[in-house]
């Protein structure tokens, strides 16, 4: 009796070993398997839904601009986080950054016959996403484009471009810009829920200029910023789709003439976060 209990002792050792041993074999395969594919879906997910909020931000202010709405105020919700899984994976938090500043990062210089003229764009807004699963990415807008820059290969690219057009008439080429300066308090924000952003379009200066003799209008960025120079890339392909001969690229500057005309909105935007 003593040899038969204990072989049965024995024998359930072995099965709660084995039991114990399928129960750590499966968490191990759901957290090397389904925890990875299932978060780096949801932070691909997120990333989405940030440009979405920025590119709507981007479209309804273009709106107002072509309308002519000044001192028009308008709120839109910024989707913080991805969703993690309870116990096994958090949710991945982002900050959202407002980055007013005096240093231009777009500058246009309209040189005609002689005398230069400048039209700057500055300040920006930007949700950095800490993804652990997909690449970590920085959402930005500035100068009414939607920008998306991959944080540890320092690249971007323009997902949404800024307000830029042009078209050849009988005189010459018509040059048509809208420039975005950002303004209102520094402020960032760090967290995984929505934050409401409230953005208020505060006054739209249209200026145009025409050719006397030759005019040029030459655009460059600041290289202080990383991802400003994904502008230069645009532009320069933007002019080729509406037929215009290339215009000289070098670096961060690109000038397009000699033009007939260019026409310019300057939108001044207040950007600030309306409720935690």
């Amino acid at each position: 009796m003593g040899k038969e209990n204990k072989e049965k002792g024995v024998a359930s050792v072995i099965g709660t070993l084995f039991a114990l041993l399928l129960a750590v074999t499966i968490l191990s395969a759901f957290m090397t398997q389904y925890v990875p594919v299932y978060m780096k879906t949801n932070e691909a997910q997120h990333d989405i839904e940030v440009l979405s909020d920025f590119s709507q931000i981007k479209t309804f202010t273009d709106l107002l601009v072509a309308t002519g709405e000044e001192n028009y105020s308008f709120s839109v919700p910024v989707t913080m986080g991805a969703n993690g899984i309870p116990i096994f994976a958090p949710s991945t938090p982002s900050m959202l950054q407002i980055s007013p500043s005096p240093n231009p990062i777009f500058s246009l210089n309209i040189s005609n016959n002689g005398k230069n003229y400048y039209q700057n764009s500055s300040g920006f807004f930007s949700t950095t996403i800490y993804n652990s699963y997909y690449p970590e990415e920085k959402i930005i807008f500035a100068n009414g484009a939607v920008i998306r820059e991959n944080v540890n290969e320092n690249s971007s690219t323009v997902y949404v471009g800024p307000g830029f057009s042009i078209k050849n008439s009988s005189k010459g080429y018509v040059l048509n810009f809208i420039i975005y300066n950002v303004l209102g308090p520094s402020n960032s924000y760090s967290g995984t829920d929505t934050l409401n952003l409230q953005i208020s379009l505060l006054g739209i200066q249209k200026i145009t200029y025409t050719a006397i003799n030759k005019m040029y209008a030459n655009i460059s960025v600041n290289n202080s910023y990383s991802f400003a120079n994904s502008l230069v890339g645009w532009y320069y392909n933007q002019s080729e789709l509406f037929g215009f001969s290339p215009p000289i690229i070098k670096g961060n500057f690109l000038s397009f003439g000699p033009v007939y005309e260019v026409n310019v909105e300057i939108a001044y935007m207040n950007v600030q976060f309306s409720s935690y």
